[in-house]
Order: structure tokens, then sequence, then C-alpha cells
């Protein structure tokens, strides 16, 4: 998969909802970042040691990225929840679909 494909993949669930916002303030305008892969420490389900590898598609503060991420993990095509940790990221689990996380940050 792309950083273009995973782009449009998210784009198709903001769909018109644009101005949405977060309950941290978070919009789309500010937060959504280039999709890359980055490496987390896998905090979730029974695989929850060792790193898994997903797409950051959003950055609660994309100026220091301190804050939470919303990632994607294509073989499930599910949107979840990361943020950083003493160590490195950490991912914490997954939420479905884009909008869905987004609420739950």
């Amino acid at each position: 998969m792309t950083s273009e494909e995973v782009r449009k993949i998210v784009e198709a669930e903001i769909g018109a909802d644009w101005k949405r916002r977060n309950a941290h303030g978070c919009d789309f305008k500010r937060c959504l970042v280039e999709p890359h892969i980055r490496e987390f420490e896998n905090c979730s389900g029974p695989e929850a040691n060792g790193m898994v590898k997903l797409w950051v598609v959003l950055e609660e503060h994309p100026e220091d990225q301190q804050g939470y991420q919303i990632v994607f993990e294509e073989d499930s095509r599910s949107f979840g929840l990361a943020c950083p940790g003493i160590r490195g990221p950490i991912y914490l689990g997954t939420y479905g679909g884009f909008l869905r996380t987004f609420d739950a940050m």
C-alpha cells in the first residue's frame, strides 16, 4: 500500500465533514499528516509484546509529535490510537473507522 492509497481511505471516510473537531480541539486541516510508516510498541490484543509498523495519518500536535496519533493498520484496514511513550511511541489499540477513532481521542 502507498501513502496516497492510505490518504484516499482517510479522505473517503471524512467525506464532506472537513469542519469536524474532537474533544482535544483537533481539526483535519492542522492535524492530518502525509501518511508515513512508523514503528510502535504494541500494547494491544493477544500480540501485545513486540513492535508493529503502522501508518500515521493524524497527529494531535504535528509540530512536535507529542500527542495522540491516529494510525492505520493496512492488513485489517482499521484505524487505532497511539501515543508517545518513554521508550518510543506506543500503539494503544484499534477503534475501527477513522471518524470513530478521531472522536475517541
